[in-house]
């Protein structure tokens, strides 16, 4: 019986293969490959995955997501028909999803933390232009401001990320950076708190002391001590300050003027120890020249029209080498956060001596000699690490 022929498999066969056509069987058992392929490049997927932290770099992380959505699509049509691994795909969706859902959270993180080393790379170049071959402004108080910003962006940046490190060496520069600067600020502001008092208390000395025909001698101890106070306030301006030079031309005048008050004071005390017994009668004969010193309105324009000059001038120079120093930038910001790591050290040049500040008038009228006075770079000779390049020691 077995050894007879089956005359009706013939016309099964190709009843089958007239029914569904020999393309769509040729399209199933490609299907079924398919399907086979996909369930067993699972394991392979997971052991590539086991360790997310031990996958290289962000694109690497991002072509693994790649792989594994592909893998769960794939898995998804696997038709729930006998003879097919539909369950077991199930399976291996559940396994992958969880695998994707990791996978995700570490490229979140990554993409934040990346994003935040730009965002305070951006920062910390607007800060060093700022500051880049100019002297003492406002500019500075702003350029501490993203300094301060790029140290809060770089803090919150987790550590065991691609980043982390370039992070933590992006914190040690900007923060010398944010130091150098606040320093410059504070003495800078110190100083002008230092001169106004100063000015105000000359002011008040010359008023004491502006009708000598009604002086009495206790006003010009008065006089003398504001003078004293005056000068004291003046000295403690620092000399790499904006205010130094106004500082030092106005104590010349102060100290003439004290001692103006100075010898007529000794001039009443040694005419009362004599006979005469009328102060007035002392304080008749005295002759005070005392120079009217500039009020502090005056004097601050003068010290913007002189930092205005420099400036232009600073930044004529620097533009004038730009095109030198453009060569070296490609090069230094192929590393990661070269701005950290002397990206700016070619943009940063000292200039010692003098510049030249023509003659104006001022707004009273009165006019201004041409002068020179110290260069910017000369007044902060030795000013911080981002003149010299960042983190580069």
């Amino acid at each position: 019986m077995s050894g007879k022929k089956k005359p009706w498999l013939p016309i099964v066969i190709a009843a089958v293969l007239s029914w569904f056509g020999v393309s769509k069987i040729l399209q199933i058992t490609k299907d079924y490959s398919a399907h086979q392929q996909a369930i067993t490049d699972v394991q392979a997927i997971v052991n590539e995955n086991s360790n997310i932290n031990s996958i290289p770099n962000l694109d690497a992380l991002k072509a693994n997501q790649t792989k594994i959505q592909q893998t769960i699509e794939q898995l998804k049509i696997v038709p729930n028909l006998p003879g097919y691994p539909y369950q077991n795909a199930q399976n291996q969706i559940s396994q992958l999803n969880q695998l994707l859902a990791k996978l995700d959270s570490k490229i979140q993180v990554e993409e934040a933390a990346f994003n935040n080393l730009q965002a305070a790379l951006k920062l910390d170049e607007e800060a060093a232009i700022l500051v880049q071959e100019k002297a003492y402004s406002n500019n500075w108080q702003e350029a501490k401001g993203k300094w301060q910003q790029a140290i809060s962006i770089l803090e919150k940046i987790p550590t065991a990320t691609y980043v982390s490190d370039t992070a933590k060496l992006g914190i040690l520069s900007v923060k010398r950076n944010f130091n150098d600067v606040d320093k410059v600020i504070t003495s800078e502001q110190k100083s002008l708190q230092n001169f106004s008092s100063a000015v105000e208390l000359a002011q008040k000395a010359t008023n004491l002391t502006k009708d000598t025909t009604l002086i009495t001698l206790p006003e010009l101890l008065n006089a003398k001590l504001q003078w004293q106070q005056a000068i004291n306030l003046l000295a403690n301006v620092s000399s790499a300050t904006n205010l130094s030079l106004k500082a030092q031309s106005q104590l010349s005048i102060y100290r003439n003027n004290y001692r103006q008050v100075s010898n007529a004071i000794d001039e009443i005390k040694k005419c009362l120890t004599q006979k005469t017994s009328f102060e007035s009668e002392c304080t008749a004969s005295i002759s005070l020249y005392i120079s009217p010193p500039e009020t502090l309105t005056a004097l601050l324009e003068d010290i913007k029209k002189e930092e205005d000059a420099n400036n232009q001038i600073a930044s004529s120079e620097f533009n004038s080498t730009s095109g030198t120093s453009s060569d070296t930038s490609d090069e230094s910001s192929s590393s990661n956060y070269s701005g950290y790591s002397g990206g700016y050290s070619s943009g940063y040049r000292s200039h010692s001596g003098s510049v030249s500040v023509n003659g104006y008038t001022r707004r009273d009228g009165t006019y201004v000699n041409s002068h020179t006075r110290s260069a910017p770079g000369s007044r902060v000779s030795g000013f911080g690490s981002f003149r010299s390049g960042g983190a580069s020691s």
